[in-house]
């Protein structure tokens, strides 16, 4: 145990509370990034719009219009528009639930519901968005590409390797400014300011072409009409037709747009660690980023559905859908350099947000092959090593790009994505339904249902869009999720999942109060005087195979002295790291500066029901004789407190090693004992020698277990016997079974009742037998009398002398005990019932019968049965 803590005494007026000071305490408990702090504009909303005007959205809306038309197109603008709004409103609630880190989704759902689902997310997500970085070069590669074949008219193999250098401009570009956002976070935060204007340009480069209309006959032969209202009567209704050899539906459109809008929420980027004020940011920056997104994206439907003609649109052999925008444009070759922006843009982006992500998740030490990309590097922090590993990944993505890798790594990154959208919304759900006092968002404007819907109608999009892949997905992360759960030790980061299972726990405990006793569901409840489990650990284990993690046990440590709350701390981690490291599954209690009486009946009627215990199981006070009479008197009031609670009692007795049977020697050096030795007290934790049982784990191949059962205990013996036969450790031994009789003529009729016990019991034994009683051997009852005199120099025993005669005629069964059991591996022992309470003599007893036996579980057993005849 640690020295006590030294505590400085201050006056009353000193100790008057300090806000400034636990202000200044509790913004220090929170890991906060040194680096420069961004508002709502620069560090929300014009990332998110970054993110939802990317060029795989201009790409797929003609399909989209061709398909859906203009009326069912916006219909699914507004669905995709609801499910971003209630995740909007889950991800404002969390968020502005405390303070939040660096990390976006990862961190949300890893310190809402727990590591294991967290980091899986966190990886899938990682791998999205580098997957959607090279996807957004290649994309704006291939739309320059194209238009390259729209200026020449032919395809050639030149063209191709142009394409192939222009992957590699754009990959250039963009790492040379993700370099650039690592030498300074304000040239990052501007780079994607300045990338913004371009792409509002280009949305009116659009809208002005459109309603201009076409400038030759040429765009007006391929459909091309201009703004008219002819034109959006006729592509307002639905067409849908075969594309990519699918047949497209509401659905299956609905699945091609509503991933590329899951962008809306990027404001995480800089979630917390680089915002100024993180809960007023994400919840006002995502909503106007929601409301502009949300308008931009009907305008480039409706006024691109007006202009141009649904078969040229949507033509069953295919159409160019990059060079659609091309048409309509006012200034066509300027949509080139804006392409350009949206690439560098969309990859900037991923770049700057994977390495935060992946440094956060090695800071958790979750994983430990990520905790190679948590170092931080200057005054920022910055992740240069996550950094150069996600450029490396993005890179090889598009060098090795072809066609099918494409339309996979499009389908997993929507998985991964529409995966997280799935997760916040569950976690919300999870943590607003069971309401743990930490949940206190200031953001009101949400609601659970809502969140869970839109966390289903996600999974629900995941299964239909593409089942193949959705079934990878779910593998990689049941993998993860079981690599995360093994590494989850030690982890605590106050989980909602943690505040389900202690609310389920104690609504079960108040049913368990209501749950009315039957002998069928009839289980151990075990409390177990063990003091430090590690130093009394057979006993304990002993206790475990007994409860065989079916009942509840709880092991007890009661100490004399004082302790301080830091003493008692390391005492019960101590306890409990020992108990875990076994396998046992135990309580583990510590009372301290209490008398051994208060404790026992504290512990006896803390719970209630069918979780109250049962049992009381304590090790043998070989020092009985010796120790303070009242350290012997607190140890015999555990059994009469037991007693009134109509508890049974085990004890475990290990014999002496100097004992071997010479009872004559034993009772000489017992009575040439000094009674005025001077023998240290033993403490109230019950430091009990030699008990050091042999109920070792290792598996017995042969050895024998004798039961006595002499006394009624209610069944607890052979209950017991019947656990020990199923348990790992005594299994292949043979088990026996013994009674008495000192009736001859009822020795056959006692045996044939046993036997038809045992078999309504449904409990098997190798051997069973009733023995006759026999004469008391005159060395045993010589033993017991000696112990009496010994006994009476420490109390009166003039109130027991009529037990004393009840007592001498029960102890010829010491004699037939050793004779039948003296090589057994293990006995268990029912004991009578003592209407006047455990007393003196019931050591004396305890003592005659065991001494000098091998190992003894002795039952003191209750009123109660605990075995059932009936099924």
């Amino acid at each position: 145990m640690s020295e006590e803590i030294k505590n400085e005494s201050h006056p009353w007026i000193d100790q008057i509370q300090s806000f400034n000071k636990l202000h200044r305490e509790e913004e220090n408990n929170v890991d906060v990034n040194p680096g420069i702090k961004l508002g709502w504009l620069r560090g929300v909303m014009i990332p998110c719009l970054l993110s939802t005007w990317n060029l795989v959205v201009i790409t797929q809306l003609p399909v989209i219009i061709g398909n859906a038309g203009i009326f069912h197109s916006i219909l699914i603008v507004l669905f995709s528009l609801f499910i971003i709004l209630i995740t909007n409103s889950s991800l404002s609630a969390i968020s502005t639930n405390g303070k939040l880190k660096t990390g976006g989704f990862y961190f949300i759902i890893s310190r809402s519901i727990g590591p294991e689902i967290g980091v899986p997310i966190g990886i899938l997500l990682a791998f999205a968005t580098t997957a959607w970085a090279a996807l957004t070069t290649i994309a704006g590669s291939n739309f320059v590409f194209d238009a390259q074949q729209h200026r020449n008219g032919i395809i050639n193999e030149n063209d191709y390797v142009e394409a192939k250098y222009l992957y590699l401009i754009v990959t250039t570009i963009g790492i040379i400014m993700s370099v650039l956002g690592c030498i300074n976070m304000d040239i990052e935060a501007k780079i994607q300011y300045q990338l913004l204007i371009p792409i509002i340009l280009y949305i009116f480069n659009i809208i002005i072409g459109s309603f201009i209309g076409p400038k030759n006959i040429s765009e007006k032969a391929s459909g091309f009409t201009g703004f008219h209202i002819e034109t959006f009567k006729q592509n307002w209704n639905s067409d849908y037709m075969i594309y990519d050899n699918v047949q497209q539906s509401f659905f299956t459109i609905f699945t091609r747009y509503f991933p590329f809008v899951t962008g809306m929420h990027a404001g995480l980027t800089y979630l917390s660690g680089d915002l100024q004020n993180p809960s007023d940011s994400i919840p006002k920056g995502t909503l106007l980023s929601i409301l502009i997104t949300t308008i931009s994206h009907i305008v480039l439907i409706v006024v691109p559905g007006s202009a141009q003609l649904r078969n040229s649109v949507s033509n069953a052999k295919g159409f160019d859908q990059a060079l659609f925008y091309w048409k309509i444009s006012f200034w066509p070759w300027f949509n080139i350099f804006i392409v350009i922006a949206y690439s560098i843009s969309n990859a900037l982006s991923a770049l700057m947000f994977v390495p935060k992500l992946l440094q956060r998740m090695g800071q958790d030490d979750v994983f430990p092959l990520l905790k190679h990309l948590s170092k931080g590097y200057g005054r920022y922090n910055k992740p240069y090593r996550a950094q150069v590993f996600v450029i490396i990944i993005s890179s090889i993505l598009i060098l090795i790009f072809k066609k099918y890798i494409e339309d996979n790594l499009i389908s997993c990154a929507t998985i991964c994505n529409l995966s997280a959208y799935a997760m916040l919304n569950l976690c919300t759900f999870h943590v607003a339904y069971f309401k743990p006092l930490g949940w206190r968002p200031t953001y009101k404007f949400y609601n659970k249902w809502l969140s869970l819907a839109a966390g289903i109608i996600c999974i629900l999009v995941v299964i239909f869009m593409d089942k193949i892949n959705a079934l990878i997905v779910s593998c990689v992360v049941c993998v993860l999720y079981i690599l995360a759960r093994i590494k989850k030790e030690g982890i605590n980061w106050g989980s909602s999942i943690q505040t389900q299972q202690i609310k389920t726990i104690i609504s079960n405990v108040f049913t368990a109060t209501t749950i009315q006793y039957h002998i069928k569901n009839y289980l151990p409840n075990l409390i177990v005087f063990s003091g430090d489990p590690e130093s009394r650990k057979n006993l304990v284990s002993l206790a475990h195979m007994i409860s065989n993690n079916k009942g509840v046990q709880m092991c007890v440590n009661i100490e004399k002295v004082s302790f301080t709350p830091e003493q008692k701390k390391i005492c019960i981690e101590k306890g409990f790291k020992w108990l875990k490291s076994s396998g046992i599954k135990s309580f583990y209690v510590v009372l301290n500066n209490i008398e051994l009486d208060l404790a026992t009946h504290m512990i006896y009627s803390c719970v209630h029901g069918q979780l109250k215990p049962n049992i009381t199981m304590i090790g043998y006070k070989s020092d009985w004789l010796n120790c303070p009479y009242h350290d012997l008197q607190t140890y015999l009031n555990i059994f009469n407190v037991a007693n009134m609670n109509n508890m049974s009692t085990i004890m475990v007795r290990v014999s002496s090693t100097e004992i071997q049977g010479d009872l004559n020697l034993l009772i000489r050096d017992l009575n040439h004992l000094d009674h005025n030795e001077d023998i240290p007290p033993d403490d109230y934790s019950i430091k009990i020698k030699n008990e050091e049982l042999a109920f070792k784990t290792k598996k017995r191949n042969n050895g024998t277990v004798d039961v006595w059962w002499l006394y009624n205990d209610g069944g607890l013996s052979l209950i017991i016997a019947f656990i020990f036969k199923k348990s790992f450790t005594w299994k292949n031994c043979k088990f026996r079974i013994f009674g008495v009789t000192n009736k001859v003529d009822r020795l056959s009729e006692e045996r044939h009742k046993l036997e038809q016990l045992l078999s309504l019991y449904r409990i098997d034994f190798d051997y069973m037998d009733i023995i006759l009683k026999d004469n008391t051997g005159t060395t045993t009852m010589t033993y017991f009398n000696s112990l009496l005199e010994r006994a009476a120099s420490r109390d009166n025993l003039d109130d027991y002398l009529l037990q004393t005669e009840h007592i001498s005629d029960t102890l010829f069964l010491r004699d037939l005990i050793e004779l039948h059991s003296f090589n057994s591996d293990l006995i268990i022992l029912t004991t009578p019932k003592n209407d006047e309470g455990i007393n003196i003599l019931f050591m004396c007893w305890i003592e005659t019968i065991t001494r000098g036996l091998p190992p003894c579980i002795i039952i003191n057993g209750s009123s109660d049965q605990v075995i059932a005849v009936n099924t």
